[in-house]
């Protein structure tokens, strides 16, 4: 279709025109992001220049080929296969980091695409899709990209028009001009990317130089360094116990475990036989109301192994393995999944005797793969009278973990990673397959942990030991219209199991029933082995009586605390720091949180709350991803 006007402004509209259409989909992705996951606008201009220079790259490979001679048709079908291959690459990119943003609060980073890259077609097995009907489909999109950018060309393509205008070495001396000017703009990402703007390319790539965050949790830097001196006041001053017992220590942390789902804890489902059999035997004291201190793993994990609420966070926080090290114990770490990717936990997890993720077999097998944990500790040598501390994670409860399809006993049942597989939830509860898709998963995490705890039988290591099992966080089954976790604040991804469970010994101090939260974990383990708490530790041992008021608790926005101070009514409050909205649960009356009584609440309780989330939320308080807050 001819246009109307000379061909050399022909040509420069058609570069506008593609740049309009070029940056259609990053302008969506950038309001989705700004809108629905807080990211700044400071990021929009350097993203939108990154964009740009892929389009200009586009532009330079387009004029290379008229000077190059390579007849029209030839040249449109080369331009159409490289812009139609870099919108699918943009296309899978955005869907990837919404993804992440959705799901843990972060810009997925590179090492993680690779990662999980890498083992595709397990992942892809793990979820119940179709390898060949996903490879089908990315076929066709990718087709159907191609024949729009033919199309769009064939309208459209201003290069033979430029080359007509011009001659071939002032042709090709802008095509060096624009080359130059890529390479310049790469030179300058590389050199100094925009992470400080929160510009997500650069943090998919250099996700250490982003701000200092937790898993798209905010930690203020200047309070956050003076927790870190206070640790190191701290660790300077620890003294190892005199009258420490020398058991060993066990913990298993299950992901995404809930209690509710558990059968020793009452659900109508026997899904726990082999804690089951431990309680009948009168060896397992629970704790009957414990809450994460945040919906996702990696704060999670943190809270268990440093004692801390996410607002109490340290860069270098004394840990339980630290701690158990320095009164004389090996540590061991033995984990299903990708620790040492996922925000860096092995760092945090800090030095270990031994230290075993996935990671290591990614390449033969699949990461979220429990049996690989049952395989290293088969590879373990047998006790040798020295304290030691195991730390083990599972993954089979996860809707990521491997599942052995054999062992599952409740049908039908489906991933519900998707939409398509959820079904509709009857009255706040999940629906039949989502149900059995993570009862199964619930039975193989105790199938599991009886092998766990049957190997380290026969190993010696549990003739006077203490074994903890909790989670990280819980789930989201379809309450509230939600799925997974890392999503909000409400019960079912914010309760959790402990439970310990003695070996070669006679437990004394009983739990006493208290709400709890998953800080106490590492000081309740400490206590049964009679070894000094590190002063900065927030939790309670509990098996010692402990009176406080309030317990923290936060997930990216939504930030708020339990009351404990009437024992007759645990109110639940939580403000949402972006909207503002407030809301507020008597879970004694309203345990399902149907109800928002922030009305019913009194003006000097929704004072003393909001107090108290100002005081937390004001270090911890979600902020946009990859912002510095310095």
């Amino acid at each position: 279709m001819p246009w109307p006007m000379a061909p050399g402004r022909r040509a420069l509209a058609g570069f506008a025109m593609d740049s309009m259409f070029w940056l259609c989909m990053p302008a969506v992705f950038l309001f989705v992001c700004i809108d629905g996951h807080l990211l700044p606008a400071d990021a929009v201009a350097p993203h939108l220049r990154i964009m740009m220079s892929l389009l200009l790259g586009l532009a330079v490979f387009r004029l290379t080929l008229s000077v190059a001679g390579v007849n029209a048709a030839a040249a449109r079908a080369a331009t159409a296969l490289a812009a139609a291959a870099l919108l699918a690459l943009m296309l899978s990119y955005y869907l990837l980091t919404v993804i992440g943003l959705q799901s843990w609060g972060r810009v997925v980073s590179w090492d993680l695409i690779a990662s999980y890259g890498a083992q595709a077609f397990r992942l892809a097995e793990t979820l119940g899709i179709s390898v060949p009907i996903a490879i089908g489909a990315a076929g066709l999109a990718y087709l159907a990209l191609l024949v729009a950018a033919w199309i769009y060309l064939e309208h459209f393509d201003w290069a033979p028009l430029l080359r007509r205008k011009l001659s071939a070495p002032l042709t090709g001396l802008i095509a060096l001009a624009g080359g130059t000017v890529c390479a310049t703009e790469l030179y300058h990402f590389l050199a100094a990317p925009p992470t400080r703007q929160s510009e997500p390319v650069s943090l998919t790539f250099y996700p250490t130089e982003g701000a200092w965050d937790f898993e798209g949790h905010a930690i203020d830097r200047l309070r956050a360094t003076r927790f870190d001196a206070a640790e190191d006041s701290a660790r300077r001053s620890y003294r190892p116990g005199s009258a420490v017992e020398r058991r060993n220590v066990i913990l298993i942390v299950v992901d995404a475990l809930r209690p509710d789902r558990l059968g020793i804890y009452g659900y109508g489902r026997d899904t726990t036989p082999n804690l089951a059999r431990l309680e009948k035997a009168g060896m397992m004291r629970k704790a009957a109301s414990v809450r994460a201190a945040c919906a996702s793993s990696f704060c999670g994990l943190v809270s268990i192994g440093s004692s801390k609420f996410l607002h109490q966070f340290s860069r270098r926080p004394i840990t339980l393995q630290e701690t158990l090290r320095r009164n004389g114990y090996r540590t061991h770490m033995i984990l299903s999944g990708d620790h040492t990717l996922f925000y860096n936990l092995k760092q945090v997890y800090g030095e270990v005797d031994s230290y075993f993720d996935a990671r290591e077999t990614q390449k033969i097998r699949y990461l979220n793969d429990d049996r690989l944990v049952l395989e290293r500790l088969a590879a373990f040598p047998s006790w040798d009278g020295a304290p030691v501390m195991i730390q083990f994670h599972l993954m089979s409860a996860h809707l990521l973990g491997s599942r052995d399809p054999s062992s599952a006993r409740y049908t039908p049942a489906a991933n519900y990673l998707f939409v398509a597989s959820r079904g509709h939830a009857v009255d706040g509860r999940p629906s039949e397959q989502v149900t059995n898709y993570y009862d199964n998963g619930v039975q193989q995490a105790d199938a599991v942990i009886g092998e766990i705890l049957d190997a380290l039988g026969r190993k010696g290591y549990l003739q006077n030991s203490v074994v903890a099992i909790t989670a990280d966080h819980g789930e989201a089954l379809g309450e509230h219209g939600l799925y997974q976790h890392a999503n909000s604040v409400h019960e079912e991804v914010l309760r959790i199991p402990f439970m310990l469970i003695s070996y070669g010994y006679q437990a004394t101090g009983a739990f006493d029933g208290r709400v709890a939260s998953q800080v106490d974990i590492a000081p309740t383990l400490l206590a049964e082995a009679s070894i000094p708490l590190p002063a900065t530790w927030k939790g309670k041992p509990l098996q010692q009586p402990a009176a406080r008021n309030f317990l923290y608790f936060q997930e990216r926005w939504e930030a708020g605390v339990f009351d404990l101070r009437d024992p007759a009514n645990l109110w639940k409050y939580w403000t949402n720091l972006k909207t503002g909205e407030e809301f507020a649960f008597n879970l004694s009356l309203d345990p399902q949180e149907r109800l928002n009584a922030i009305g019913q609440a009194s003006l000097q309780q929704k004072r003393a709350w909001r107090a108290e989330v100002l005081a937390a939320s004001a270090v911890g308080g979600k902020r946009r991803p990859g912002a510095d807050p310095g």
